[in-house]
């Protein structure tokens, strides 16, 4: 194996087990069903969320995407959840 071949294997291996880790990380996250406010993950955009994954089992209707949301954003998947949200942000705000 030359030199640039163990170099290109070891960029893969290292590519490879940062998706794995943060893979864990967010799969850890979404099946908790617990809201961490601090989890790092929230700084990426459009990655699916605890609520997304639990209003997908909840109704059963969209919210497919396993990790960025852009997907159910392009397909019109996200209707349901999108109207669910407002529902609940306007029950939030007559409560106050």
């Amino acid at each position: 194996m030359t030199e640039k071949q163990k170099r290109k294997k070891g960029y893969r291996d290292i590519l490879l087990w940062a998706w794995v880790t943060i893979r864990l990380i967010d799969t850890t996250d979404v099946y908790s069903g617990c809201d961490i406010p601090l989890n790092p993950l929230n700084l990426i955009p459009f990655i699916a969320s605890t609520q997304h994954h639990e209003f997908h089992h909840m109704n059963f209707i969209g919210s497919y995407a396993s990790t960025f949301t852009w997907w159910d954003r392009i397909c019109g998947t996200d209707s349901h959840f999108i109207a669910y949200n407002e529902k609940v942000k306007k029950a939030a705000k007559m409560t106050e």
